[in-house]
């Protein structure tokens, strides 16, 4: 018998610098402060109306820290994608990355959404994804992820359900 869960609740992300971190994720990224409590980890932070979503806490030596598994053959989180409720929302999260200085690694096309590819600063994976209204059903019958670039000239594919 399988367990029955609701959803992911929150990702804990060990980071080099505690108070960077907590500026990238709470002034790039918009998350909410929720507390900090360096006795039992580090910053817990979350999206509107969450108890947390987030939870960063510091590496033992910042100096040794091995960086953030990336690599095709390693074991590991390969990123933490936030998903946004409109394209417009992917677009303007896109402009803020770049107000920020924050470096787009790639924006792809997965045939059911569109996601744009970032690291945090200690090089952890993130991503900012618009799911289009018929995701399900894409997956259900069987999308075939392309993983196609775009920019946000490109225009939504048909099959995305999202009037033009």
């Amino acid at each position: 018998m399988a367990i029955n869960l609701e959803r992911i609740g929150h990702c804990a992300v060990r980071v080099r610098d505690i108070e960077r971190s907590k500026n990238f994720y709470l002034n790039v990224l918009g998350l909410q402060f929720m507390e900090q409590d360096p006795d039992h980890g580090g910053c817990f932070m979350s999206l509107p109306g969450d108890g947390h979503t987030i939870d960063i806490s510091p590496v033992h030596d910042p100096g040794t820290a091995a960086g953030p598994v990336q690599a095709n053959n390693a074991v590991g989180v390969v990123h933490i994608a936030f998903r946004v409720g409109s394209y417009e929302a992917l677009k303007d999260a896109y402009d803020a990355l770049i107000a920020n200085g924050v470096e787009v690694n790639r924006m792809m096309d997965h045939v059911s959404q569109r996601s744009i590819y970032f690291t945090d600063p200690d090089g952890n994976g993130l991503e900012i994804y618009y799911e289009y209204p018929t995701a399900r059903e894409l997956f259900l019958q069987g999308r075939g992820d392309e993983d196609l670039t775009f920019t946000f000239d490109d225009p939504l594919p048909e099959w995305a359900g999202v009037a033009s």
